[in-house]
């Protein structure tokens, strides 16, 4: 058989009959089976038979196989150079190797005892496996697996024992084991063998933090603190068995930070570089070389201070100034709304107030003034058309109607004016604005100085009411109040805002006494806001007035 036959390898090392018939070769290229059949077959059909082949493309630990050994359930175990240990049950393959607790890598021969325990060769010694625990590890039962080790402490000569020729090792009638070494032949009575069954005692040596050593360890019921400005908790421990003392196997667990244990394997000190303030129980559990587990261990308490800013006073206290921050911004906030609130409710009594000021005023116009002059038309008709034969008197009252007429008129244009600026319609902003300038400047006391740019189109219809009446307020207060000598206005324009600037050096005013006062300024602030801009007003007393309005051009 060769593989042009259906072998993986022609470096064959390996080969074994199972119970069922069929034949297996290990080879350096993988593993191949023939069927039950094979004996059976003539010469020339077995040079065609067809064979099954196993690599690691198949599951199989290695390609280099050493060893093929069958137990007595027909289960088949495979041995490589350093691969590990492979078990081929059920159709599939099932490996371990030292991730899993096997000694070493290399399995050169598989040996089985009277107690089920399978003894491996390798270039490291020779080493006992429970086959029971490779089992139920296959079964998913545990995670690892124990090996005990067999060297020159056992009076073995060498520890390398050959492998890649059959027999690497035999099992004689009386139960004993022989493997060849480079230096002889080793062999093994397992029943003299035995087991330690003493659980070997664990102690923490020592305990250090940024290197220095703390006395408590010297007392198990003290604990260790760890103060916030250190870091670095190094802990050594160890065990003691009088039987292969090198083979002892640790594990460690902080409880409070890990849930499982550690797997320490031979490894006696463990380092910390930080834990988070807190307390805990460090542990450590030590077995023999016989897989012998001391379950109580030793322990030792480990208290990490928190700093002051993670302490139950501090987060308290932090606790309890931000709720007193936030209540106070929170009153704040609902006085403010309050504030707001009422103010909006004084502005709207107020815009009541002057809607209905300002209905009585255009009644009190109608009735007293535009009421009499018609009343006077009339009577003047009246009496004309009864001297109608007296014509120079009739001439007379015609006079008097077409004065009256016009005395009428110009009333009810400023009635009109009063209510909606017709050369804001027919003329525009700017227009609309000097003009109102002009006629300020005629029939008042006080030089007016302006400079306005032209700002038409920049701004709705319903803005430009407002920027009027803002203009017209400004101007009426400094009539009624300022005693000004001298007024200025203007109306700048630049890429992005319309600035305008009313000012006078009148009497003044202390701006934070009418704060909620006069409707006027209240009025032109809302106003303002009403078109996204902003109002200041700079005043003291008997150093004027300055209103600066800024609108933002859309």
């Amino acid at each position: 058989m060769t593989t042009e036959n259906g072998l993986p390898g022609n470096d064959v090392k390996a080969i074994l009959e199972a119970r069922d018939g069929s034949l297996w070769f290990g080879t350096y290229d993988g593993l191949a089976v023939l069927s039950p059949d094979f004996s059976r077959l003539s010469e020339q059909s077995r040079l065609k038979a067809e064979s099954k082949t196993f690599t690691e493309n198949e599951g199989l630990a290695g390609n280099h196989i050493r060893t093929i050994h069958e137990d007595a359930s027909g289960t088949l175990w495979i041995g490589t150079y350093d691969g590990g240990l492979s078990c081929f049950a059920g159709g599939k393959f099932t490996n371990y190797t030292t991730e899993n607790g096997l000694f070493s890598n290399g399995v050169f021969q598989i040996l089985e005892d009277a107690a089920g325990n399978f003894w491996m060769s390798s270039n490291q010694g020779i080493y006992r496996v429970s086959r029971q625990q490779l089992n139920d590890f296959a079964d998913g039962k545990r995670q690892t697996i124990t090996s005990t080790v067999f060297g020159k402490s056992d009076g073995m000569l060498s520890t390398e024992a050959n492998g890649g020729r059959q027999p690497a090792g035999i099992k004689a009638h009386d139960g004993r084991l022989w493997f060849p070494t480079q230096d002889g032949a080793a062999i093994i009575d397992p029943e003299a063998v035995g087991f330690n069954l003493q659980p070997p005692p664990v102690v923490i040596e020592s305990v250090k933090i940024d290197n220095i050593e703390q006395s408590a360890t010297r007392n198990p019921q003290s604990a260790i603190e760890i103060q916030p400005n250190q870091n670095n908790l190094e802990i050594h421990y160890t065990g003691l068995s009088f039987i292969k003392p090198e083979q002892m196997r640790f594990r460690y667990r902080l409880e409070g930070l890990d849930k499982d244990w550690t797997n320490a394997g031979g490894r006696r000190e463990v380092y910390y570089p930080y834990l988070p303030p807190g307390k805990y129980t460090f542990r450590v559990i030590a077995a023999n070389s016989d897989n012998v587990w001391n379950e109580e261990g030793a322990a030792i308490e480990i208290v990490v201070l928190p700093p002051f800013y993670r302490t139950f006073w501090f987060i308290g206290l932090t606790i309890t100034g931000l709720a007193l921050i936030g209540f106070v911004l929170y009153k704040r906030r609902v006085s403010e709304l309050k504030r707001k609130q009422t103010a909006q409710e004084e502005f709207s009594r107020r815009l009541i107030n002057a809607q209905e000021t300002e209905r009585r005023r255009i009644a009190a116009e109608l009735h007293d003034s535009l009421g009499q002059s018609l009343a006077m038309i009339k009577n003047s008709a009246v009496f004309g058309a009864q001297t109608a034969d007296d014509l120079p008197a009739a001439k007379k009252q015609l006079e008097q109607i077409t004065t009256q007429s016009a005395h009428a008129i110009g009333e009810v244009r400023e009635i009109a004016y009063n209510l909606r600026p017709y050369l804001l319609d027919r003329l525009g902003l700017t227009k609309a604005i000097r003009s109102m300038l002009n006629k300020v400047a005629d029939s008042s006391a006080f030089n007016l100085v302006s400079e306005i740019d032209d700002v038409d189109e920049f701004f709705p219809n319903e803005s430009e009411i407002s920027i009027y009446r803002v203009i017209q307020e400004s101007l009426n207060n400094i009539i009624k109040h300022a005693e000004a000598t001298e007024a200025r206005v203007s109306i700048e324009k630049t890429e992005r805002f319309v600035i305008i600037k009313i000012e006078d050096d009148g009497k003044g005013f202390e701006v934070q006494d009418t704060d909620g006062n006069g409707f006027g300024l209240i009025g032109m602030t809302e106003r303002v806001r009403m078109l996204g801009g902003t109002l200041s007003i700079e005043s003291a007393s008997l150093k004027g007035t300055k209103i600066i309005i800024k609108l933002e051009l859309k």
